[in-house]
């Protein structure tokens, strides 16, 4: 993710954001939703079954923080 342009599908201004990715501007990442709730849950579970998937299901990702500030964080925890 870093070094990349990260935009909500339903964003308005996606068409744009595309063609600066096509004309080779930005690095352009599309997920469904976006902030600090939803980057620690598409990274946690990403992370979850990346772990699980490398370690045959012998570890497992207990929570996935996301810090935006010094005020501003979320924690993801994945279901058991």
């Amino acid at each position: 993710l870093d070094h990349t342009t990260i935009i909500a599908e339903d964003d308005p201004a996606l068409q744009s954001f595309k063609q600066l990715d096509e004309d080779g501007v930005i690095q352009l990442r599309i997920i469904p939703d976006v902030g600090a709730e939803k980057f620690a849950e598409h990274i946690g579970s990403a992370l979850d079954f990346w772990v699980h998937e490398e370690t045959s299901g012998r570890c497992r990702l207990v929570s996935c923080e996301v810090r935006e500030h010094e005020r501003n964080s979320a924690i993801y925890y994945p279901p058991t």
